[in-house]
């Protein structure tokens, strides 16, 4: 099998621009790296259209049985090592990397609650709400306009492949946003000033969860639609709390109460 030796191939150039944000919203597609990630997008509903592999990485591919997971319609291409390092965006390569196209997400209006991230700036954040709404069984994560790339290789790491499999959707506009409340879906968004304690909302139907910025909290945009402003407890009288470490308290508050059927 010929190996990729020269990042001026063209199939090379194409992957190299994925790690630009311009070019993944272009093309629709994205990059993942590792054996883990990669595995964990082979087994999704994702196309994955091609996946490379350095030559110091044979026998853990084949270890590994990837050409057994490996779907029809998968190219996989044998590269050089330093071809590998040229496409990572990691200071560790792990030596096998994976070009995914995005895709569409299905809505759904049954109950449950969905996440809203409001100009979430912290890849590392996001990447751990998406983790958590995938654990707690949450409908999707919704991303405001201002919120960091769901594509980037921070924020996709720290999702640890559950990007895979929570829906998660863009929504600049608000059109998601204000279609979900129109079908009866809840907005509720945490404020300090609320009289709300978040342990007394009835989280058993239709609900929108929000979280906001690292900083400066939920947008004005935000907070005006909201339809339940309530407040997180914080005895210890600590000022605030991680915008990931708070949204994941808020989810498994309605996973306990759809276990306690309260």
């Amino acid at each position: 099998m010929d190996i990729i030796r020269s990042k001026e191939n063209k199939l090379i150039k194409n992957a190299k621009k994925l790690l630009e944000k311009r070019y993944r919203k272009l093309s629709r597609k994205f990059i993942v790296e590792g054996f883990r990630f990669t595995e964990e997008a082979l087994k999704s509903s994702f196309n994955v259209e091609t996946i490379f592999v350095s030559e110091a990485s044979r026998d853990k591919w084949n270890s590994y049985g990837f050409e057994a997971k490996v779907k029809k319609g998968t190219n996989v291409y044998w590269t050089s090592d330093h071809v590998i390092k040229y496409l990572s965006d990691t200071e560790t390569p792990q030596g096998v990397l994976a070009v995914v196209a995005m895709k569409e997400n299905n809505i759904s209006f049954e109950e449950g609650f969905y996440v809203l991230a409001d100009k979430v700036q912290d890849p590392g954040n996001l990447g751990t709400i998406i983790r958590t709404a995938h654990a707690s069984g949450a409908l999707g994560v919704i991303l405001t306009k201002g919120t960091v790339d769901v594509y980037n290789n921070k924020t996709l790491r720290s999702t640890m492949g559950s990007i895979f499999n929570v829906p998660v959707i863009e929504d600049e506009n608000l059109e998601l946003l204000n279609s979900l409340r129109e079908k009866g879906f809840k907005l509720i968004v945490s404020t300090l000033d609320a009289d709300m304690n978040f342990y007394d909302i009835d989280l058993k139907g239709r609900y929108i969860i929000a979280v906001g910025n690292e900083g400066s909290g939920i947008s004005s945009e935000i907070m005006n639609i909201g339809d339940i402003k309530a407040k997180l407890p914080m005895p210890g009288n600590a000022e605030s709390l991680n915008a990931a470490v708070a949204v994941s308290v808020m989810m498994y508050e309605a996973v306990r109460q759809k276990l306690n059927k309260i």
